[in-house]
């Protein structure tokens, strides 16, 4: 309230309050009665305290914090994600220094990894989201808090950057529970609780060694045996062929393949078989190469490797012309068409076999 005063009169009315006309003036003259007065001083005071309050136009908060899980409950030892996002203006810039997973401390959970990323919100808003990879290591409890931690921020004026007389102002991020499951019973929510550990005896180890010593005797006695055995046993000789016994063998079969058909694809088909039979059972009994179940460059290879350079083209050319007779469809009809070429090679062949 002010007060004016005038010669002989002082007008009194509020002003403190918006939009409030003032009140009807009180003239208080000289010769005014004591009465008259103090009631003028008592409606004066009255039209004071009556009148509504100030309005102050609160200022909208900066920032507006959420927190997010990716998962509401979570097992002994798994890692999850945690979620811190901030929605501010433009002049507003997070503080990262302190977000580090060395410097925050959020027991019982270990901060694995830290990440910020930035955003644009609305038209004239910014979110920053800290992204936290928690684990944890706690038992025996259904649910678990990650406790608050303070987050600094800068505002920054418009043609000013950051320097060392701007002051950091801070917000806090709130506690979020999270449940927490465990594969242990309910009787005994730590490991190891309702065990009992009891001491290992002399008469416990030794028996434990007396089975170990005695497995190892069995081991070494079947061993032997089987050693013993294998050395014993007389291993099948090698039949070698005489010079005599080769030239009789090639001279039988040369005869035996003069005397099959040529009429039929079946006998077209036996003969090439017949053929490629005894060549491939020549060469392992006379040059003790098993050739049995190798292609035909993989025995030429083979006579080569063995010293038998003259032997590896016509036994290939040989053995490609059975399989060609044998495996493919036109096999018969170029059996019919070799035959007497084939007959004329296997004569030739038989010539240096004996050599």
């Amino acid at each position: 309230m002010r007060g004016i005063e005038t010669p002989g009169v002082m007008e009194w009315w509020s002003d403190g309050v918006m939009n409030l006309k003032p009140t009807t003036p009180i003239l208080l003259h000289s010769n005014t009665p004591y009465r008259l007065k103090l009631l003028g001083l008592l409606l004066l005071a009255l039209t004071t305290l009556g009148a509504a309050p100030v309005e102050k136009k609160l200022k909208a908060p900066k920032i507006a914090v959420s927190t997010h899980l990716d998962k509401t409950a979570v097992w002994v030892g798994d890692m999850f994600h945690y979620t811190v996002r901030a929605i501010h203006d433009p002049n507003v810039e997070i503080v990262l220094e302190p977000l580090k997973k060395e410097s925050l401390n959020l027991a019982p959970f270990v901060v694995r990894e830290v990440t910020v990323r930035h955003s644009a919100f609305g038209g004239d808003k910014k979110v920053t989201e800290v992204i936290l990879l928690l684990a944890t290591y706690e038992s025996g409890q259904a649910e678990l808090r990650i406790p608050s931690f303070v987050l600094y921020y800068f505002t920054l004026k418009a043609g000013s950057e950051k320097g060392g007389d701007t002051l950091a102002e801070s917000f806090p991020v709130p506690a979020t529970r999270v449940g927490l499951r465990s594969t242990l019973t309910a009787d005994a929510l730590r490991p190891r609780d309702s065990r009992v550990l009891s001491r290992a005896g002399p008469e416990r180890w030794m028996t434990a060694l007396a089975l170990g010593l005695a497995g190892m005797v069995f081991l070494a006695v079947q061993f032997t045996r089987r050693l013993w055995t294998s050395s014993s046993t007389e291993k099948p000789k090698t039949r070698h062929l005489t010079r005599r016994a080769k030239a009789r063998m090639l001279q039988d079969f040369l005869r035996a393949t003069q005397t099959m058909g040529r009429d039929s694809a079946e006998d077209q088909l036996r003969f090439y078989a017949e053929v490629s039979r005894f060549v491939r059972e020549y060469l392992g009994q006379s040059l003790e190469i098993d050739v049995s179940s190798l292609t035909p460059d993989e025995v030429a290879s083979a006579l080569k490797s063995h010293g038998q350079d003259g032997l590896g083209a016509p036994v290939k050319t040989l053995l490609e012309r059975c399989e060609q007779v044998l495996y493919t469809r036109r096999g018969a009809d170029l059996g019919r068409d070799w035959r007497d070429e084939v007959q004329g090679e296997l004569g030739k062949l038989t010539q240096r076999l004996r050599m």
